[in-house]
């Protein structure tokens, strides 16, 4: 098959279900016609070591699962490897402008390309989170003219339209490429995100011996404008509820964070990052009465699918796919609406622990299954 995961707009969950069973079928393929393993190279952002985020997270775990699945894959290393003798594709993650040059240069060499675009587009959020009226404006409008041409050219367009494979993680999010770039259905193949499954074994009591904090709302993310760590502080002020903030502050934003700051009383948190492999991080989510990410889209976003896995209950944005992968298990925001979030924090956290979404997410998006999702896509594009 070439063509996206479509579903019913009722029922976008099935897309998984067809992901996995494709990834299963082209793996009993390549394993039977192989005879060479297929070098996969991975490129996330040049400067992901600055602030590490999820799309760090995803580049690392997909190429230690493709690995697992039998390639020869990992971290492309632009020094030392050729594009002419060290690489069969080239896999990317994120919609970047600095990847452009090296996709254009992979393409003239021959070799393949995928790229993971990690993006989502709607004027509302773009309005909502860029700082300063000048720059806000400036976001809306180029939304209004890319919905309006689609066939405008751009560097975003040719980056898409030059690789050979793309890889959403959603459907919502591969329908927008076609409707605003016009990426062809055929170039699309849906691979969800992924979550460790050492998270589902998590220990409460490690994050409350080191920080002598539980039963709290958590906040996991980098301290930035697009994740409105502000709009929930506001939301739950005097609110009498305990929230942490893990995350660093995204360069740059420094004068946000320090907001955030002042505006926090004294029943907010902020504790720093923990390192994604830390297992105070896993603790957190099993210590905490509800995981909430109000930011202004989510794709679903790690720490999200990380909290299922122990059943903390969520709330989530309205804006972006989180829908499409927990459905009727979490509550669900509009970002700018403090009543709304103050309102859904207080009923999730009244709400116990659902076995039924860990279960969810263990039979669905495991780092294991992206993977085999991940090497289908490559084979049967």
């Amino acid at each position: 098959m070439h063509n996206v995961y479509h579903t019913p707009a009722e029922d976008r969950g099935n897309w998984l279900a067809a992901a996995t069973t494709h990834g299963r079928e082209a793996t009993a393929q390549a394993a039977a016609l192989s005879t060479k393993p297929f070098r996969v190279r991975t490129i996330g952002r040049f400067d992901a070591c600055a602030a590490p985020g999820g799309g760090e997270v995803q580049l690392m775990q997909t190429t230690a699962g493709l690995r697992e699945a039998g390639l020869d894959a990992r971290l492309w290393r632009p020094w030392e490897d050729s594009l002419n003798h060290d690489v069969d594709l080239l896999h990317f993650f994120g919609s970047r402008q600095d990847f452009l040059p090296l996709v254009e240069a992979a393409r003239r060499n021959g070799k393949r390309v995928a790229l993971s675009t990690i993006a989502w587009f709607d004027w509302r959020n773009a309005w909502r989170e860029s700082a300063g009226w000048l720059a806000r404006g400036r976001a809306a409008a180029r939304y209004a003219v890319r919905a309006a041409l689609p066939g405008l050219s751009s560097w975003r367009r040719r980056l898409y339209h030059t690789a050979d494979l793309l890889l959403p993680n959603s459907q919502s999010e591969a329908e927008q490429l076609m409707r605003l770039f016009e990426v062809p259905a055929e170039k699309i193949r849906v691979v969800p995100n992924g979550f460790d499954e050492r998270f589902a074994l998590a220990d409460d009591q490690a994050f409350t011996r080191r920080f002598g904090l539980r039963d709290f709302v958590l906040c996991v993310g980098r301290i930035e404008p697009r994740k409105n760590q502000l709009g929930l502080i506001r939301a739950l002020r005097n609110s009498g509820q305990t929230l942490v903030i893990l995350g660093d502050v995204v360069p740059g934003h420094e004068k946000y964070a320090a907001t955030c700051r002042h505006e926090a009383d004294s029943n907010v948190h902020f504790l720093g990052a923990l390192g994604h492999n830390d297992p105070l991080l896993a603790s957190a989510y099993a210590a905490c009465r509800c995981l909430t990410l109000v930011g202004w889209y989510e794709t679903p976003g790690l720490a999200a699918l990380e909290a299922a896995a122990t059943g903390t209950p969520l709330v989530l944005p309205r804006g972006g796919c989180a829908e499409e992968y927990f459905g009727p298990h979490a509550e669900y925001v509009l970002p700018h609406d403090l009543k709304q979030i103050h309102s859904a924090v207080l009923r999730a956290i009244e709400r116990p622990r659902s076995a039924e979404l860990s279960r969810l997410v263990a039979d669905s998006f495991t780092w294991k299954q992206v993977a085999v999702a991940t090497r289908a896509a490559y084979e049967l594009q």
